[in-house]
């Protein structure tokens, strides 16, 4: 007992078991992310949904304020909802894109056109909106849904609605999990 507190008070004591513990609960916790993301569909299914649900709010649009010309596009992304826990996990965002150009809203139509997209969302579990501007000119709304996801609507110049999924894993990163228990085995062994 004398030496442990000796060693306390002079800082000579041996602290490798923490060390250890402090690893075996970041693996535990990397482990646990991947067994979380493993149970999601894969960024490849997610996006097939995030695209559903991008042609959803922008027929709703359409259906109330007219057709519009949409320039859409669907990737991948690390995003910020795939850093943290997920950071070596290797995982992607879904983020579908969607802009008519030069065809803003009028101010007058903006609390509609929120209503509208706010229906849609709420249908999809996105219930946490967030204005960000609401004035003449410059229009922005954020929708939170659950795991980081979230839809952008927006009316400055052009009209915009973005969709940005969770953090998913593609199916190639899924295969390498299910087969070496990790995502990448030659990153892993360098970590």
């Amino acid at each position: 007992m004398f030496a442990l507190v000796g060693g306390l008070l002079t800082g000579c004591v041996d602290d490798s078991d923490t060390m250890s513990t402090e690893q075996e609960t970041d693996e535990a916790i990397t482990l646990a992310a991947i067994d979380e993301l493993m149970a999601l569909p894969s960024a490849e299914d997610a996006r097939s949904g995030s695209e559903e649900l991008s042609v959803e709010l922008r027929d709703a649009l359409d259906e109330r304020f007219g057709s519009t010309g949409w320039v859409v596009e669907s990737r991948f992304s690390r995003g910020t909802v795939c850093g943290g826990t997920y950071d070596v996990l290797d995982g992607r965002s879904v983020y579908v894109t969607a802009f008519a150009e030069d065809q803003a809203l009028d101010h007058e139509d903006w609390a509609e056109a929120v209503d509208v997209i706010s229906a849609v969302a709420a249908d999809h579990g996105f219930d946490d909106p967030l204005m960000l501007a609401e004035g003449p000119g410059l229009h922005q709304l954020e929708i939170f849904g659950d795991r980081g996801s979230v839809i952008r609507f927006g009316s400055e110049v052009s009209l915009g609605v973005t969709v940005e999924s969770g953090c998913y894993l593609t199916d190639d990163t899924r295969a390498a999990i299910e087969e070496f228990g990790v995502p990448d085995p030659g990153r892993w062994a360098r970590l």
